[in-house]
């Protein structure tokens, strides 16, 4: 099964709606979903199923500084994309910039991929604006190609320790709603 094959199929698969809040990034918008994930957030962790290996990626970050997924193994990756002008993206931005800060010593780290499309004219100052403290980056195009299509922003994928995708989440994540999982993921 293709990564791309893989991600339609998890992201039509288990349908919550109603609880997330979304911005379109296509004609197309895909139903509001609570969680999207290859595994159960609520109920035990079955350590015996598989998971997809994250498409690697190389992208400059804000600072200049070559971010590459690969390099990250051993940690838990946050990979959220998101745009300026997205609204529930600037809701969530506060949240992970807290997480990152509580739980960057747990091996957890934060990186956000701008789709917008501006680029690094409309994110450099946002992201001054807020502080954020975790790694910025402007998507190429190929990344997003990679992981998707992203048809709904905010979609973020948290990537396991081995590099592998563990959880899917179209639509805007809460510090209540994703600690507990990071801390899970970052203490195995």
């Amino acid at each position: 099964m293709t990564f791309t094959s893989f991600t339609k199929q998890l992201l039509f698969s288990i349908t919550i709606a109603g609880l997330l809040m979304t911005c379109d990034t296509a004609k197309e918008q895909l139903p509001n979903n609570t969680d999207q994930t290859t595994s159960d957030t609520a109920g035990a962790h079955n350590s015996d199923r598989e998971f997809t290996t994250a498409p690697d990626f190389t992208l400059r970050t804000m600072g200049g500084e070559e971010f590459t997924l690969s390099d990250q193994q051993g940690r838990v990756v946050v990979l959220n994309f998101w745009a300026t002008w997205c609204a529930p993206c600037r809701k969530e931005i506060p949240d992970f910039m807290e997480l990152h800060e509580e739980l960057k010593d747990d091996g957890v780290l934060f990186a956000g991929i701008s789709l917008d499309e501006e680029g690094w004219e409309k994110v450099r100052p946002y992201a001054e604006d807020m502080g954020i403290n975790y790694p910025i980056m402007v998507d190429d195009g190929g990344v997003s190609r990679k992981y998707g299509p992203i048809r709904t922003i905010p979609t973020t994928f948290i990537i396991n320790k081995k590099g592998q995708v563990e959880y899917v989440a179209p639509g805007m994540l809460t510090k209540d709603k994703l600690q507990p999982i990071l801390e899970k993921l970052a203490a195995r």
